[in-house]
């Protein structure tokens, strides 16, 4: 018996000398066969030389008419979206999976986050009130308590029926601030009017795709760009002192949009979420006051179709 490299083995003492687990391959005169290192450089030949001859297809298919094929190329991404939207079903039945871990009534998904999106709301509603409550200015200041009693009392009345705004998180209706199957984009830092993330193309995030993008979502933020304790608080206290003193009412509209509204809020990926001062973020005393002494109660959502709202 020969190895590959010509070593003769006449006696059973070489085999005593081979480490354990030695694999043995037999062959006759004339046959041929292929060690591991010989399959390995053939299969990286194969797939560098398939590379290479697809690269070049690639190239010549381009030159010609690139605009034109490019078109179809799209077309056909287009058709694929259009399966995937298909796919993201709404029904608690369809996705049991989307809904695990939840204790919801909710049947849907869209009735869910509709439902997440007002308890944002509302939490702003608690925040703000708690913190004036307790503040100094609010026990003493009685003359102006009054004034913000009677602001904070239009602010629940217009959040109710404004439904707290939770159409903000719900795909199905056109106010909301996502794409019709749900894809949600980060508007950016509060200093910024993108998102800069990957040369600005920003963050996005479909949480109605499946349960773990919906829990990552819930990590996303609606950032007030004019800030809500450092700024719009002391604000509402300045309106009530300049109220009491003119006997007129505080624009609840404009503290409203402030507070609740996307005219102050901006929907942002955790990394985007700036928790420092935003210095330049203010609010306007020019629009403190109403100019009537009467205070009108009106809906902010007028502009919004009426069944927008009863979803």
């Amino acid at each position: 018996m020969m190895t590959v490299d010509g070593t003769v083995i006449d006696d059973e003492d070489y085999f005593q000398q081979l480490p354990a687990q030695t694999l043995f391959i037999f062959r006759l005169n004339g046959e041929t066969f292929e060690t591991g290192a010989d399959l390995i450089y053939n299969v990286l030949a194969a797939v560098n030389n398939n590379t290479l001859k697809t690269s070049i297809k690639i190239k010549s298919f381009m030159d010609e008419n690139i605009k034109e094929k490019i078109r179809i190329l799209s077309s056909v991404l287009d058709v694929d979206d259009e399966s995937k939207k298909k796919k993201i079903s709404s029904l608690r039945l369809r996705d049991p999976d989307w809904f695990q871990g939840l204790e919801t009534r909710a049947r849907t998904k869209e009735e869910f986050m509709f439902k997440r999106c007002q308890e944002r709301i509302r939490s702003y509603m608690y925040k703000t009130k708690s913190d004036m409550i307790k503040s100094d200015f609010y026990i003493k200041q009685t003359k102006c308590r009054k004034y913000l009693d009677e602001v904070f009392k239009q602010f629940s009345e217009l959040l109710t029926k404004n439904k707290h705004h939770g159409y903000y998180f719900d795909r199905s209706n056109t106010n909301g601030l996502c794409d019709e199957i749900g894809t949600f984009k980060c508007e950016g830092a509060w200093n910024q009017s993108v998102c800069s993330y990957e040369r600005g193309t920003g963050h996005k995030i479909n949480p109605y795709q499946s349960r773990e993008s919906r829990i990552i979502f819930s990590t996303w933020n609606l950032d007030h760009w004019v800030e809500r304790s450092r700024t719009i608080i002391p604000a509402l206290f300045e309106a009530s002192k300049m109220a009491s003193e003119v006997h007129r009412s505080i624009n609840m509209n404009y503290f409203y949009e402030l507070l609740f509204t996307t005219v102050n809020l901006k929907l942002v990926h955790i990394v985007c979420h700036d928790k420092g001062q935003h210095i330049s973020a203010k609010c306007d005393p020019n629009l403190y006051l109403q100019y009537k002494k009467v205070i009108h109660s009106f809906s902010y959502a007028d502009n919004c179709l009426e069944n927008d709202f009863n979803n």
